[in-house]
């Protein structure tokens, strides 16, 4: 009924329509991405002066549900679709956190490729010249070879950080992971800004990102997002919103990174990480209801309990359990392409800084036009579990067409047609995630699978990263076709995605019936700034 209701405006139309058809939330996004992101905060008549547009009861109002309405998420939820613009402006200092975020390090991004590359060169090698160079065809292969062996190490222990913070925000909140990674973020720029202005070798740098990367935070986004959107058939519109914001917000990214010489990139990068740091420590507010309230009066869990009760959820039915199959597999697949694609497309297909950047730009596109026009319209037809089938499939193909692209023009048009479709399974897979468990699981259970994801990904950076320079001969093989071996890989693994896929039931089932559930809406929510310290958890609540 909602998919077919009369209406003037598409987006209010459609994108409810797609959260009715979800039944659960979950990872980025990698990284997001990743990305990939949860947020919340809980409900007061106003947050920093600001007007709530009309949600509903406030949280002083709602009633907990009950253990047989909490078997229905369909019928409870119903009544509290939340319209697009409210759910923008519940996830509007997420926005700002990502906008910052993709400004410092998106300014110098397409540098740092060409840096890099030229590094592992050597000589006299100018890898954003001539990319496509012997030597520059060499320092790609090393440069793989050292970030699969980097983010291998990285990724092995950054999963236990990310199964443990997930966690640890659920008591004592997310603000404070935040506020940590928006510090650490400021290392790897420190480090480029010494090499480009005082020749302080880029091994700094090479180094201290990947440490960086070992702060997984990804699960605590990801139930930050659950927090400020608790009414679970909103959930796919949120991660949709949110999607479309971040990559509307990017593309202007895009366009300045083209454009600056890595010297300015670099200045304008510290520069936004101050005002990261004056925004992340002023204005992000905390979201996690359970911390503002009695969460912190419970005992903590030792990290051997949290692995415990992580797979007692894994294991707490078949579809949850194919669910995190699907997931690894397609993460590790993701990985791969990701791993082997980049020096493909410098060192064999030639693309300049430019070239790489309009890919950027245009493959951002493709996923504003598939989540404003292509999800909304699949999700109320086929539903949550078929688009995911549909994605996968896309997924598993896309490593083939690339491997047949013999120019980067050709490339350019493959990933404008087909990167847009494949990245809706990050918003499908986490809506269907976060809405398998209670509120009270959140953190647990996206920092869980936040690890699960980490794990996958590590082991895809050490193998592709191997696999790549081994069939290429250390980048001494000049004929393509040596690439196709570690992209054969890549199709593998997404084909068996896309088959476990295939045998989960297209209704996935409600959360368990003895679930915690919030007491109001967090992002009608609870937004904790210093100036509340010492005040009650009620009086902390701040309604968006």
């Amino acid at each position: 009924a909602q998919a077919s209701r009369p209406t003037t405006d598409f987006l209010e139309a459609t994108l409810p329509a797609l959260g009715r058809n979800l039944p659960f939330q979950a990872s980025v996004v990698r990284q997001m991405a990743s990305s990939p992101v949860a947020v919340s905060t809980m409900a007061s008549p106003t947050v920093l002066g600001a007007k709530t547009p009309p949600m509903g009861p406030s949280s002083a109002e709602e009633p907990v549900l009950k253990d047989s309405e909490a078997q229905a998420p369909d019928s409870t939820d119903s009544a509290t679709q939340l319209p697009v613009h409210v759910i923008a402006y519940r996830l509007r200092f997420m926005f700002g956190l990502i906008w910052l975020t993709t400004l410092q390090y998106g300014a110098i991004a397409p540098s740092v490729l060409y840096m890099s590359t030229t590094f592992f060169a050597g000589g006299d090698a100018d890898c954003e010249a001539l990319p496509d160079s012997p030597a520059c065809q060499r320092g790609a292969a090393d440069l793989a070879f050292w970030k699969g062996v980097s983010k291998g190490v990285s990724h092995s222990i950054a999963w236990i950080l990310a199964l443990a913070l997930g966690s640890w925000s659920d008591r004592h909140g997310r603000r404070p992971l935040f506020r940590a990674k928006a510090v650490l973020s400021i290392l790897p720029i420190g480090a480029l800004a010494l090499y480009i202005g005082f020749d302080v070798s880029l091994f700094a740098y090479l180094v201290l990102a990947p440490l960086y990367d070992t702060f997984d935070i990804n699960g605590v986004f990801l139930a930050f997002m659950s927090d400020v959107i608790n009414e679970r058939q909103s959930r796919a519109t949120a991660f949709g919103v949110l999607i479309v914001g971040v990559v509307v917000g990017a593309a202007p990214v895009f366009v300045i990174a083209a454009l600056l010489p890595a010297s300015i990139a670099v200045v304008v990068s510290l520069v936004v990480a101050g005002l990261k740091l004056g925004y992340i420590f002023t204005l992000f507010p905390e979201t996690s209801h359970h911390a503002l309230s009695d969460a912190s009066n419970k005992p903590k869990p030792t990290i051997a309990e949290v692995v415990k009760q992580s797979f007692q959820v894994f294991r707490r039915n078949s579809f949850i359990f194919r669910m995190v199959l699907v997931l690894v597999l397609a993460g590790v697949s993701g990985a791969g392409l990701g791993a082997v694609a980049t020096p493909v497309v410098t060192a064999y297909l030639g693309m300049q800084k430019r070239e790489t950047t309009l890919l950027g730009f245009l493959c951002g596109c493709s996923v504003i036009a598939s989540m404003v026009g292509l999800l909304p319209r699949l999700m109320a037809s086929v539903g949550p579990v078929r688009s995911l089938r549909l994605c996968l499939g896309i997924s598993a193909a896309f490593p083939v067409l690339f491997a047949l692209c013999a120019t980067g023009y050709q490339v350019i048009i493959l990933c404008t047609l087909l990167v847009g479709p494949m990245f809706l399974e990050f918003p499908i897979i986490s809506s269907i995630k976060s809405n398998l468990v209670g509120e009270d699981e959140q953190g647990l259970v996206q920092g869980a699978l936040a690890a699960v994801r980490v794990v996958a990904t590590a082991v895809a950076d050490i193998f592709f990263g191997w696999f790549y320079r081994f069939a290429t001969d250390n980048g001494t093989n000049e004929d393509r076709k040596a690439t196709w071996w570690p992209l054969g890989a890549v199709t593998i693994l997404g084909v068996l995605a896309f088959v476990i896929a295939c045998t989960l039931p297209d209704k996935p089932p409600p959360p368990p019936a003895n679930s915690q559930q919030p007491t109001g809406s967090v992002l009608s929510g609870s937004c904790k700034s210093e100036a509340d310290k010492g005040k009650s958890p009620d009086s902390q609540v701040l309604s968006m």
